[in-house]
Order: structure tokens, then sequence, then C-alpha cells
């Protein structure tokens, strides 16, 4: 695949995964992932296999159902992609909710086998979930 050719199929994979998370279908975000897929968050300093993450994942669906990604920049590079982005939406009690974060994800064969997380955990325990934070 020729450069241009990787870096329209990094970008329409980051637009694929974007829409399922805004949609909140776990299976169609699964889709974008590799089956020995993992995540590292900096809150945690974990490296989970997808599967472990997504029940927090679900959690945070389930606490942010009205969510949309903002301010979303997406920049290919050889094998993968740095995604930044805003979450901003409204919380289940009704309160404005935004994260900021910026993602590294490594591709192979057209899907997701790793990502690189980060975030401020700070409005991750606003929601009052503890997944995702530092064990103390």
């Amino acid at each position: 695949m020729s450069q241009s050719g990787e870096q329209a199929a990094m970008m329409d994979l980051a637009r694929s995964l974007v829409r399922a998370s805004e949609s909140g279908r776990g299976e169609d975000v699964a889709t974008s992932f590799d089956p020995e897929a993992v995540i590292w968050h900096n809150t945690d300093e974990l490296t989970l296999a997808m599967a472990a993450n997504f029940p927090a994942s679900i959690a945070f669906m389930a606490k942010v159902p009205d969510r949309r990604y903002e301010d979303l920049t997406v920049t290919p590079f050889d094998g993968g992609f740095v995604q930044q982005h805003r979450i901003v939406g409204r919380t289940d009690a009704g309160a404005a909710f935004a994260l900021p974060a910026c993602a590294v994800m490594r591709v192979r064969n057209g899907r997701i086998v790793s990502i690189h997380e980060y975030f401020d955990s700070a409005p991750i325990a606003r929601l009052g979930l503890d997944s995702w934070l530092p064990r103390g």
C-alpha cells in the first residue's frame, strides 16, 4: 500500500472507531480491534487485553450516554496513528462532561493492535468510576 493509501486507511479506521464509540455499540467498537489487542492507560499504568477493558468502557458509556468527539485530530504514522480529541457531552445525571485525551494507536492488517491512552483522571473520578484510576 502506498504511503498516501496507508494514511487514508488510518484516517478511515480512526473515523470508524470514533463513530462506533459515539454510538455506544460495543460490537461496532470491537470490529476496529485485533482479537489480541491491548490497551495501556497513563492513569493506572496497566496494560490490559481489550476484553478486560470493555467493562470499564461500557460503564463509562452508561455514565456519559450523550457524548461526542470534538477537536478531533488524527495524525497517521507508519504502522498507526495518533488521535487527539475531547469527549464531551452530558452525564446520566445531566451534568456537562469533558475529557481531553490522546491515544497512540498501532495498527496491523487494518485493525488496532495496541493503544497507549493518555487522559486526565479528574473527569473520570468525578463520574464515580474507579476503573482507569491509580490504585493507592
